[in-house]
């Protein structure tokens, strides 16, 4: 059950007439209704300070010197009723805060002071004899001090309690402040925590993307590498048909299809200046010198298998291994066949090779594999 409490429009100076009804901004409010609204909070410490205030009500309206400053103290007391009440209305007793609590038992020990200065004032007044008249007269004036003291506090109370009141709510409103400062610095850690996932993310599907275009280029490798087999291949079937038809044997020449990309260890040092040569200009001649079994043909093949000699030259990387080329004439043969020419009964077989070459616009990379074996063939060096 919530505490009771006047209405707004009660709020303002009072007044209280002898038939017990205070007039609160222009509303009558009586003695009867207030005692109803004590009788009706189920508070201890409240109904116990509202009930002190009605009883410094009632005294003050019975004390009949002073009329100008009892007012004056019923209207401080029942200005402070009002604060009470309407601080604490709709609100049970776990729902009070402690300041609240504190600051009503504050005013219930104000009430208490001011009505036992009321009971000493009643006790002066109250008697009729010849003496008590004199010692009216003579604690009149005490009695008037008494009373502006007494509202003295009690204005000092309203104010001591509203500015309570105040202050606690501005705590209550700094620590929400600071619960609201921790939400934002949770957030925002959250936000960072989801930013480092999404760049974690974006960071490995770059390197998904970069591994399938690797992928992707070696299956581009593979794929040519493929053709090409496939036109000595046609090209092969060609020559056995062509000689077949004609009745002659064909001439037994060794493969010219490109081997594959040697896995090596060292030797990255003259790689990289055969690529620097090759790389460098459109025409160039490069030479790889050493005695046998050094990996000549090794840092030779590892050459023409890297990427960008793969991206210029494409298909047109040709392969002539010389180990077998014990003359000139099949020297020829063996270009003419990695350039993918048709078999020929020409006698100037280097000008058909010479032709096609400068019938091509595309560049060639020609790889002369153990070429010291038709360059030490006694005579042949021009």
């Amino acid at each position: 059950m919530g505490i009771f409490s006047l209405p707004k429009s009660a709020k303002g100076p009072s007044k209280l007439n002898s038939a017990g009804v205070a007039t609160l901004g222009g509303v009558q409010v009586s003695l009867t209704l207030l005692e109803k609204l004590m009788d009706g909070t189920p508070i201890p410490f409240v109904k116990g300070a509202v009930g002190t205030a009605l009883e410094v009500i009632r005294i003050a309206k019975d004390i009949q010197s002073d009329r100008e400053d009892c007012e004056n103290l019923i209207k401080r007391t029942t200005s402070l009723l009002i604060v009470i009440l309407d601080s604490l209305k709709g609100k049970t007793e776990e729902e009070i805060p402690s300041y609240l609590k504190q600051g009503v038992e504050r005013l219930s020990t104000n009430f208490e002071e001011v009505l036992n200065e009321l009971k000493i004032i009643d006790k002066r007044v109250g008697k009729r004899s010849a003496s008590s008249i004199a010692r009216a007269i003579l604690y009149r004036f005490d009695n008037t001090e008494k009373l502006k003291g007494c509202s003295s506090k009690l204005e000092w109370a309203i104010t001591e309690f509203q500015v309570t009141s105040r202050v606690d709510s501005c705590l209550k409103d700094l620590e929400r402040y600071e619960e609201m400062r921790k939400e934002v610095l949770e957030n925002r850690t959250v936000i960072q925590e989801g930013q480092d996932l999404l760049q974690e993310g974006q960071a490995k599907i770059e390197a998904k993307i970069e591994d399938g275009q690797m992928k992707i280029r070696d299956e581009q490798v593979r794929l040519q590498n493929g053709q090409a087999k496939l036109q000595e291949g046609l090209a092969e079937i060609r020559d056995v048909v062509k000689d077949k038809i004609n009745g002659s044997t064909p001439l037994s020449l060794p493969s010219t299809v490109m081997p594959a990309n040697p896995r090596i260890f060292g030797r990255q040092m003259y790689i990289n200046k055969a690529l620097q040569l090759l790389l460098s200009a459109t025409s160039t001649r490069v030479a790889i010198l050493g005695s046998g079994g050094m990996g000549k043909t090794s840092v030779a093949l590892k050459t023409v298998h890297d990427s960008r000699i793969i991206e210029r030259f494409g298909i047109n990387r040709r392969w002539v291994p010389c180990e077998q080329a014990t003359s000139i004439p099949l020297f020829f043969e063996l270009i003419a066949k990695s350039l993918g020419l048709p078999p020929s009964t020409s006698n100037d077989r280097f000008s058909e090779i010479v032709a096609a070459l400068e019938k091509s616009d595309a560049l060639q990379f020609v790889l002369f594999d153990n070429f010291e074996t038709i360059w030490d063939i006694e005579g042949e060096q021009s």
